[in-house]
């Protein structure tokens, strides 16, 4: 059995990483395969009898590139936890709305979600996360913000 670890980019949020994972755990010879989104890399246990390096290497290169290809427009749908009065959810749609890469953002108080389309090759989940998990507004309730991290972004996740 050989081990690896390969650097992956282009992962759009956390079901991209769910997806590579399942496809890769796949190939014949793959004994064990974990994706990082967090730390964007891909471990690896396989039978080099059964699966050659570059091969493998290639077969992974195309499998990334499909899931990330599927993810041009992101909609970002998570539910938001924390929000405190109807002026924190209108903050944060403010501070999305200027950022750049946000095509459009909204966050509904009453029902504590966010909904956020954007392009994933100007801002990523975790840049939008910290946007909105660091937002501020002027309520004298103000508590912290959390944002669920389990979300996928329509790709194969």
């Amino acid at each position: 059995m050989t081990r690896e670890m390969i650097r992956i980019s282009g992962m759009a949020c956390p079901g991209c990483a769910k997806g590579i994972e399942k496809v890769v755990g796949g190939l014949r010879g793959v004994r064990r395969v974990s994706v990082s989104f967090d730390k964007e890399e891909l471990s690896l246990e396989y039978d080099e009898r059964r699966l050659s390096g570059p091969l493998l290497h290639e077969t992974i290169s195309e499998i990334v590139n499909d899931v990330v290809e599927q993810t041009r427009r992101m909609s970002l749908n998570v539910p938001v936890y924390g929000l405190s009065c109807p002026e924190c959810a209108a903050s944060i749609e403010e501070i999305l709305a200027e950022k750049d890469g946000v095509i459009n953002a909204s966050v509904n108080f009453r029902i504590g979600r966010a909904k956020v389309d954007y392009d994933p090759k100007m801002t990523d989940f975790q840049h939008l996360k910290h946007v909105i998990e660091n937002a501020r507004c002027s309520g004298k309730n103000h508590r912290e913000i959390v944002i669920d991290e389990n979300y996928s972004c329509g790709c194969r996740g």
